[in-house]
Formats: structure tokens, sequence, C-alpha cells
């Protein structure tokens, strides 16, 4: 059981689909109801709806018992505390973002008795060599798996790029599914 946030987000839907085709079972969380349905037929079996925050208990739930082995965390902050209540014994949790702050309270003595392990992640501050490595790595293991029509990319709207103020605003509200693009023309 491996749970992403914002399940629903670009990243989220790319996690998402990333974890079917390796075979994991995934857990996502979301905070609007409305977004199940498309998320189902994204093939997510297990999804915690989350207005106030918290998903362990829902997470062991859907794992019939069983917490996560690993958890991608787009959410930071914010969720830390509940993170460390939802990964198993010797699991991982993967920080990728910050939207929900950046700093939060550590509970070390339940990260000490699950003897898991927290890594952030980021590309922006990675070396050049890194990044064309991680593109090469890229390119073998994950674009066949868009050729094996494994992965899609979920795209709510495209828009003009004279209108960001209205994209940014629509980013803003949670409202989207997937990702907006902007074109230039």
């Amino acid at each position: 059981m491996d749970p992403e946030h914002a399940v629903g987000s670009g990243v989220g839907t790319a996690a998402l689909q990333l974890a079917l085709a390796t075979g994991a079972t995934p857990i996502g969380t979301t905070r609007k109801q409305d977004k199940l349905g498309r998320l189902q037929e994204l093939g997510l079996e297990h999804a915690v709806v989350t207005s106030d925050g918290t998903f362990a208990d829902q997470v062991r739930a859907a794992g019939q018992g069983r917490l996560a082995d690993v958890i991608l965390d787009t959410v930071g902050g914010k969720y830390l505390g509940e993170n460390i209540k939802a990964v198993a014994l010797q699991g991982r949790i993967v920080v990728i973002g910050l939207l929900g702050g950046a700093k939060a309270e550590l509970p070390l003595g339940l990260l000490l008795a699950k003897r898991a392990s927290i890594t952030g992640s980021v590309l922006r501050s990675r070396t050049l060599g890194e990044k064309l490595s991680l593109a090469r790595a890229f390119s073998g293991a994950v674009l066949p798996l868009f050729e094996r029509k494994l992965l899609r990319p979920v795209i709510e709207d495209v828009m003009p790029m004279a209108d960001i103020q209205k994209a940014h605003a629509r980013m803003e509200s949670d409202d989207l599914f997937g990702k907006l693009v902007l074109r230039w023309s």
C-alpha cells in the first residue's frame, strides 16, 4: 500500500499510474470528494478524502490493517505527523513538495520505533549532470510505459499564455484534476 497525497493533481495522477504500472497498490489522498470518480477511472481503488488532514487510520483500513510501505508526499509540513503514523515498519516517506508548509514537528519516537526513513527530493537544485542522468533513466524506464498505454498525460485544460493569471487562480482553487497546460499562441 503506497499513499500518494493530492492524487488528483498532475504529479498525483502520474504517480498513481506509475504505481499501477509497477504492480504497487496505491492509496490516494484528496481533499475533494468530487474527484473520486475520475480517480477510479484511472484505476485508483483506495481513496482517502481528507478535509481535515488526517488519513493514517483510513490508510490502515484500506490496507486491511497494513500500513504504507512508501508515502509520496507532495504536501510537506502539514502532513508529516500523519505520514509517520501511516508509514509501515521500515517504510519510506519521500517528500517532493511543500504545499502544506516547509516546517513541522517531527515525532521522533514514532519514527525511531518504526525504523522509517524520510527522504527529500527536488529536481530544481540538481546539477546538469544529475538532470541528464535522470532524463536518460526516465527515457529508458518510463517512456515505454506510455507506448504500452500504461501511462497517459491527464490534462484538465489548455489555456492561452495570455490567461496566465486566470490559470494561476484555477490552480490555487484546488479544482483542477491533472495538469493545466499553457500554450503560446
